[in-house]
């Protein structure tokens, strides 16, 4: 869903770094800031010659221009090659962080990012969040029991998210890969289309240095089935990498025998997406891959995005009707569902 507005602090006209910059480039950030198809992770598409549109005389030379000075002065970082721009300090300054289901949302816009470049940006901002600023008090639940702290979602949010992008190699270029001191910005605000050939956005004449980008999941983890049984897309491994199970340890392509929802995987799925039943949902999701023996570089991620899929399947259709709860807590679905309906009539019908 598209966002309706930008959030900015007051206080960014305070801010030495942000006042350094020139007026055009202030009004460049603020732009991104505003833009409808910006994720929770920061991340936005780098069209340039979309942008251009939006303000008369305005070229892509002159956006490419501002946008590096943005770059240089840590506000943003850009992967040409992946056509991809991240608003570096989004995530503390929008205040996401305070937000463990908000938190949620921004692990399933990271998954889209294709740049290991802005990846690592991305978690070193994750380095930077001030975990011990939120309750370390047990949450209350809506049936009178306790959770985990608010401290101890966002915590899992973060390590869901270090899993989810694995070991990233030290960048040989420099850009993306350094923390700046201090803030640069007190500036805060609020998806990416699949990935796949699409022409570069750079505008730039002569060879143009962009590739392909690599297959980007919409909206959580790896690419994974569409509901009902659909196929799905793959995405191979990068050279190097080491696909990580829930528990961190390396994981062979092909799911593993082991594989089990932790308690880490129940209480993000809990948390983020309350209405979908976790441990039905976990046994298709291993079912269906032993059947397929196909090959994901994460299935951690690919878990994330199964659970995500069937959070909008739930919202698109509604709860199925052959799912019923029984007192015990325990979740019947299917013909079980439909006979102990017909008995719970039946019942019904016998003490009128």
């Amino acid at each position: 869903m598209a966002r309706g507005h930008g959030r900015i602090l007051a206080s960014i006209w305070e801010d030495e770094d942000f006042i350094n910059l020139e007026e055009a480039e202030q009004r460049l950030y603020l732009f991104f800031i505003s833009q409808p198809n910006l994720n929770h992770a920061g991340l936005l598409d780098l069209t340039l010659r979309r942008w251009a549109r939006k303000a008369r005389g305005l070229t892509v030379a002159e956006l490419e221009k501002r946008i590096a000075t943005l770059e240089e002065a840590r506000f943003v970082v850009v992967d040409d090659d992946t056509e991809e721009l991240l608003i570096r300090s989004f995530v503390r300054n929008d205040g996401v962080w305070r937000m463990p289901r908000v938190m949620g949302a921004m692990v399933s816009g990271a998954m889209e990012i294709s740049s290991k470049r802005l990846q690592r940006a991305l978690l070193e901002e994750m380095d930077r969040i001030p975990l011990e600023e939120l309750s370390d008090a047990p949450a209350k639940l809506r049936n009178g029991t306790e959770g985990p702290s608010i401290r101890q979602q966002v915590a899992d949010h973060i390590e869901a998210l270090r899993r989810a992008f694995g070991n990233l190699t030290p960048d040989p270029s420099g850009r993306g890969s350094t923390t700046p001191s201090g803030t640069p910005s007190e500036t805060p605000s609020d998806t990416p289309a699949e990935g796949g050939p699409r022409p570069s956005t750079r505008g730039r004449a002569g060879a143009s240095h962009a590739r392909t980008p690599a297959p980007a999941p919409t909206p959580a983890p790896n690419p994974s089935p569409k509901r009902e049984g659909a196929g799905a897309v793959e995405q191979a491994p990068a050279a190097g990498a080491e696909a990580q199970r829930p528990d961190g340890r390396p994981s062979p392509h092909e799911i593993p025998d082991d594989f089990e929802l932790t308690e880490g995987m129940r209480r993000w799925a809990q948390q983020t997406f309350p209405r979908v039943d976790v441990d039905h949902e976990t046994q298709k999701f291993i079912w269906h891959w032993q059947s397929e023996g196909r090959r994901k570089p994460n299935w951690y991620a690919a878990w994330q995005k199964w659970i995500a899929d069937a959070n909008q399947y739930l919202i698109k259709h509604g709860a199925p009707g052959n799912v019923i709860q029984l007192p015990t807590g325990q979740t019947l679905t299917g013909t079980d569902a439909t006979v102990a309906g017909w008995l719970a009539l039946a019942s019904g019908e016998e003490n009128q």
